[in-house]
């Protein structure tokens, strides 16, 4: 199977999987928010955002060790034990720290809750080898398979307790269980086990590896998710967690737009990275289909914003409505900032990955601490203008990581943003005039407009690169060109 074949075939698998598996994730967590309130849904935001640091930064460098030396059995070793050092390290830093977190955050209920969601730190480094080996040999259709029975089985343990009065542990569960099972099950797939302890130069090799990713992890996952932190400390807890629900969906949108490529990122740009002329076009062809994709799901999603949310969570959570239409502006930074980690990591340029991930969770930080004092809407907006504004700094990573101009690159987003900001302006004009619309009738409205009109818009202004870009995509997943 050609490179470009067995990326555009994983990209297909993991967008159908993530496709159903957010479906069904948010089927289960809109019964859930139907009976929990807004100061639960904000306690565990917290606790998750602080258990998902610890998490994720314990996790890093395992999974990109494996893939960048796929079937080197001491690789693995040395990363699966380097990383579950890590994650007890972890763990035992939040069972300790949990009662002053607390404190900090005046909810004396979230200490215990820490230090039960901190077992996730240790389980998840159970599951990073063996879903590397897979993501290696380009198996993202038994890792899709897997993702959607973990959110699955989590949801349907979550729903008992959530309806019979005990939300924080619907939540907490919902979480656990999830990890448990994908570990179980990609480990069987991946027919892994736990390896033995590796020589310790092994393991100093390992951690030299992985210390650089940990570091640009820990500032990445603030720069998504974990700045929800510092908006806690700066607002009410019910606020916090009516701003979570619009981040979420946010992130979900990432998930179901881009993260499907995400993931087979590593493989291609390792398997092009000594041929500069090669990784340059791939990396041209690649994001020629993918910014379409991402501004055209954030066009979208942004213009029936009050449908989406309201159909989904009810009338209580409407203060998310222009929270979520205005962050979806900030997604295409965000995704395009997500291409320049694997193509330095690639190129074995790690420091350079922790020194723009510094640079970026900076800027998100600020505009976080100085905006939520001021509302949700302050915030929201602080943050789209930061997102926009942030371009400036990919440009310099990714020239870097591809060591030659990337003005040609950089051309490719200015279509798909005038076609963004010409189909969100229309659809929102259109509902102006339309304002006894029902829900569901505004959501066929709003969604099938700003569909339409960004697809024309971008047929009139580039019929030859649509139709260049859906040839390459048709050829690489069937091996064959359409007639055109």
């Amino acid at each position: 199977m050609s490179l470009a074949r067995g990326a555009a075939r994983g990209v297909a698998w993991n967008f159908v999987t993530v496709l159903v598996e957010r479906s069904f994730g948010f089927l289960i967590l809109g019964l859930l928010l139907r009976v929990i309130p807004a100061s639960v849904v904000g306690l565990i935001a917290i606790a998750s955002a602080i258990s998902d640091l610890a998490r994720v930064v314990s996790a890093s460098g395992a999974g990109e060790q494996v893939q960048a030396s796929p079937g080197d059995r001491t690789v693995e070793a040395g990363a699966f034990w380097s990383q579950f050092l890590a994650s007890l390290l972890f763990m035992g830093v939040l069972f300790a720290a949990a009662p002053a977190i607390a404190g900090l955050y005046k909810q004396p209920e979230l200490a215990w809750v820490l230090r039960i969601m901190g077992l996730n730190v240790v389980m998840t480094s159970f599951l990073l080898v063996p879903s590397a080996r897979l993501s290696s040999q380009f198996r993202f259709k038994v890792l899709g398979l897997i993702s959607l029975g973990s959110t699955m089985l989590g949801g349907i343990v979550a729903l008992p307790f959530a309806y019979t009065g005990h939300g924080v542990d619907a939540m907490m569960y919902q979480r656990m269980v999830g990890v448990g099972f994908y570990a179980v099950a990609v480990s069987i797939a991946a027919r892994w086990l736990p390896p033995p302890p590796p020589a310790f130069p092994v393991l100093r090799e390992s951690f030299r590896f992985s210390l650089p990713l940990m570091e640009a992890t820990l500032v990445d996952y603030i720069s998504i998710t974990g700045y929800v932190m510092l908006v806690g400390l700066r607002m009410p807890v019910a606020a916090l967690g009516e701003f979570r629900i619009a981040q979420r969906l946010s992130e979900v949108l990432q998930e179901v737009a881009f993260t499907p490529a995400r993931k087979v990122f590593m493989p291609v740009f390792v398997a092009v990275r000594h041929d500069k002329v090669r990784r340059f076009e791939t990396t041209r062809q690649m994001l020629d289909v993918l910014s379409l994709a991402i501004f055209f799901v954030c066009a979208v999603c942004g213009a029936a914003a009050k449908p989406i949310v309201l159909l989904m969570f009810g009338h209580r959570w409407e203060a998310a409505v222009p929270v979520f239409a205005i962050i979806t502006l900030m997604v295409p930074a965000v995704a395009l900032y997500s291409v320049i980690n694997p193509l330095l990591t690639a190129a074995g340029r790690t420091r350079l990955v922790s020194l723009y991930a510094w640079a970026n969770v900076a800027t998100i930080a600020a505009a976080a601490w100085f905006a939520a004092p001021h509302g949700l809407l302050a915030l929201a907006w602080a943050l789209a203008a930061r997102g926009i504004t942030a371009v400036a700094l990919f440009v310099f990573a990714m020239r870097q990581g591809l060591e030659r101009p990337v003005a040609p690159i950089l051309r490719l987003l200015v279509l798909p943003s005038i076609a963004l900001a010409i189909a969100r302006l229309v659809s929102w004009l259109v509902l102006s005039a339309l304002p006894e619309l029902d829900l569901v009738a505004q959501l066929m409205v709003t969604s099938g407009i700003s569909a339409c009109i960004f697809a024309a818009t971008a047929l009139l202004m580039a019929p030859r690169r649509i139709t260049g870009a859906v040839t390459r995509l048709y050829g690489a997943l069937l091996g064959a060109q359409p007639a055109i």
